[in-house]
């Protein structure tokens, strides 16, 4: 694996875990300043949050639902130099619950500057087109 794709494997293990932990600074440390970010609807309200504050207003929004989940990385996929996909699993209290992915880009500094997150399979999502076949696939 190039370097490039060493360093975006790295990207989303922070991004995920920081979204473990709640810990918007964490999250912001690998966020462009401009990222519009996607996340699934499992919280309540499906909406988009934009910016280093958006992803604080996440942090808190996610603090005050019911339901407090984690996502275990599966498998990280390296698209190209600009994009990676995280396929993971939704655990609530230690239990798995479901499939979840998450399709980013990132900017010309490896931060990310948009991201998508869905709860299905990976082949839903690549039979959809929103997730490439695994022939650049890394743990």
């Amino acid at each position: 694996m190039s370097p490039a794709g060493r360093a975006l494997e790295g990207v989303a293990h922070d991004f995920i875990d920081a979204f473990n932990r709640r810990d918007a600074e964490g999250l912001i440390a690998a966020a462009d300043p401009s990222i519009e970010w996607h996340p699934t609807s499992l919280v309540g309200t499906r909406r988009t949050y934009y910016g280093h504050d958006g992803l604080r207003q996440w942090v808190t929004d996610l603090g005050s639902s019911q339901v407090k989940h984690q996502a275990r990385v599966r498998e990280i996929r390296v698209v190209d130099e600009s994009q990676f996909v995280v396929l993971s699993e939704v655990l609530v209290g230690g239990e798995v619950m479901c499939p979840a992915a998450m399709v980013a880009r990132v900017d010309d500094q490896g931060l990310i500057v948009e991201a998508r997150g869905y709860l299905s399979d990976a082949q839903m999502l690549t039979r959809l087109g929103l997730v490439p076949e695994p022939s650049v696939s890394h743990s």
